[in-house]
């Protein structure tokens, strides 16, 4: 029996009408290996987020913008994209009112049920906690085995001992006596451990209480220690089912974001230094791929952009693995925002014009994350429009400011002014924070429209607009690394890591102002300086046209 029909049999057999199943865990992270694959194995779809409804003759699977394309060609289940066609309680509303749904109370939030709870009253929708443990049965999860490592004070900056006083100082100013680490990312962080098995997310799978006297102790050994105390506890990190137990043993929970995750977003000097000197070493990396992509364009695929990639990473013994698949994309591929080359979809690059490489490495001092879009044949106008309206956009959020408290938004607005001005646009978020050694995508920052927490001095993230059209046949993303600094008492601006050249050949040069062709002139300047000569004389000579396009007058 397929593990669809299981589940379908399952449902009538306990009355129930619907089931949810998403990409999460335990420590909602949605990498813990046992869960991470759930979602895959149920729909087809591999993507990174998503959320699949099953009734006993049907399957609706809801994705947002990234992934709708993607969706529609790995899964037979009817794709819906949020928030364009609809949103999750919306639909349940509209189709399954009196229904009862299912739901892996491990696996979901306390927040997100109290909120799905209150939009699907009025529809009388039951939703009910997986107390049969029906989810264990399906998918068999297993503990990960990790193999953990210390991270080095000479990459953290920061002992666990420094680290552990940062939190005790907060619980006392706070009056509360114990805070629990949920982030695997943050246990990682104020333990400076890493773990050598998993490559992409090199995290520890570890929940922590931190004691406000500073001990330490494993959450699900010693979560009776909190019995009684009044504990800080991020609601939007944990699971109902965390919550209910912590309620039996009487916890007095506390509703504070996770302190942690700010003093990891804010890099102390070390880790900046460090940043910067991975953030060289991987310019460097992708400006010999791009010389190889331009010598060899007639015969590589995209899965040997990835290889290659790869090969030239590992000539740093730093080189830990890459911080997430590369994304090598040739034309109607890159119109999906997260496509990954396969065996079955692997391309010549020839094939189409552009090439869309998105690509990052771990390094023991620092983790990448980059994107350029490459010529391959002749451009169209149309795609030389599109090109150039987001590199405009990508100078406009580099060369911005920000005030003190301002958040995010007005950054965002700038990086998609001239798509929108075009009629045109992309639904994704315009960059992102970015761990050291942990998760390539990290929360905060965030730069996107409905941002509330803005900016820090010292936090590093991405800025990458984009354009995707599936109907033209073609995406162009351009992303660099920023580093929040200090302009001011009150104001922010923001330092490029990353110096990478564009490609003059997308570029439509009377679009731009002449503020813009300075920044160019003076970003190429750098990469002429800096990245040029640790190049090959065969590679230095293929770049220099695209180092010299920009540096004209």
């Amino acid at each position: 029996m397929s593990l669809l029909s299981l589940i379908r049999e399952d449902l009538a057999l306990n009355g129930l009408d619907g089931v949810l199943i998403l990409k999460s865990d335990p420590f909602l992270s949605g990498y813990y290996e046992p869960y991470k694959s759930r979602l895959k194995d149920v729909t087809g779809f591999s993507g990174s987020d998503g959320v699949a409804l099953i009734m006993k003759t049907k399957g609706v699977l809801f994705v947002d913008s990234r992934y709708t394309e993607q969706a529609k060609i790995q899964s037979d289940f009817e794709v819906l994209e949020v928030p364009k066609d609809t949103r999750l309680s919306l639909w349940i509303k509209e189709n399954m009112s009196g229904k009862k749904i299912l739901f892996d109370d491990k696996v979901h939030s306390l927040e997100w049920v109290e909120q799905m709870n209150v939009l699907l009253k009025e529809s009388n929708v039951s939703l009910l906690s997986d107390e049969k443990r029906l989810f264990d049965k399906w998918f068999n999860p297993t503990l990960l085995k990790q193999d953990l490592f210390d991270y080095d004070l000479s990459y953290a900056g920061l002992s666990t001992k420094e680290k552990i006083e940062k939190v005790v100082t907060y619980l006392n100013e706070k009056n509360l006596d114990a805070l629990l680490v949920l982030s695997p990312e943050n246990t990682s962080w104020i333990l400076n451990k890493r773990d050598s098995k998993k490559s992409d997310y090199p995290v520890v799978y570890q929940r922590l209480i931190v004691m406000k006297n500073g001990d330490v102790f494993d959450f699900d050994e010693k979560a009776s220690l909190l019995s009684c105390l009044n504990v800080a506890v991020d609601f939007k990190k944990a699971s109902l089912y965390l919550i209910n137990s912590l309620k039996q043993k009487n916890v007095y929970l506390h509703n504070e974001e996770e302190v942690i995750d700010e003093m990891k977003a804010v890099k102390n000097e070390v880790e900046i230094q460090n940043i910067k000197q991975a953030c060289l070493f991987e310019s460097k990396v992708v400006s010999k791929f791009l010389a190889f992509v331009e010598k060899n364009k007639e015969w590589i695929s995209e899965i040997d952009c990835d290889e290659k990639l790869k090969e030239l990473r590992a000539l740093s013994p730093l080189y830990f693995n890459d911080s997430f698949q590369t994304i090598a994309a040739s034309g109607a591929h890159a119109a999906q925002a997260h496509y990954a080359p396969s065996k079955e979809t692997n391309i010549k690059v020839k094939e189409n014009p552009l090439l869309l490489v998105d690509t990052g490495g771990h390094y023991l001092n620092g983790t990448t994350d980059m994107t350029r879009t490459i010529f391959v044949k002749e451009p169209t106008a149309l795609m030389k429009q599109r090109y150039t309206e987001v590199l405009k956009g990508h100078i406009a959020l580099a060369s911005s400011s920000l005030k003190k408290g301002e958040n995010t938004a007005l950054l965002d607005e700038k990086a998609h002014h001239f798509l929108r001005a075009s009629g045109v646009d992309y639904y994704h978020a315009t960059g992102h924070g970015i761990g050291l050694m942990l998760g390539v995508h990290e929360y905060p920052p965030a730069v996107y429209a409905k941002d509330e927490r803005g900016l820090v001095a010292g936090m590093v993230f991405s800025n990458e607009p984009a354009y995707y059209s599936v109907e033209e046949g073609f995406g162009i993303r351009l992303e660099n690394m920023l580093l929040a600094i200090q302009k001011d008492d009150e104001t922010l601006s923001f330092e490029n890591l990353l110096f990478i050249p564009f490609d003059y050949r997308c570029v439509d040069f009377d679009m731009l102002t002449t503020a813009e062709k300075e920044w160019l002139n003076g970003y190429h300047q750098k990469i002429k300086e800096d990245i040029l000569p640790e190049l090959t004389a065969e590679e230095q000579e293929i770049l220099k046209p695209f180092i010299m396009a920009f540096m004209k007058g």
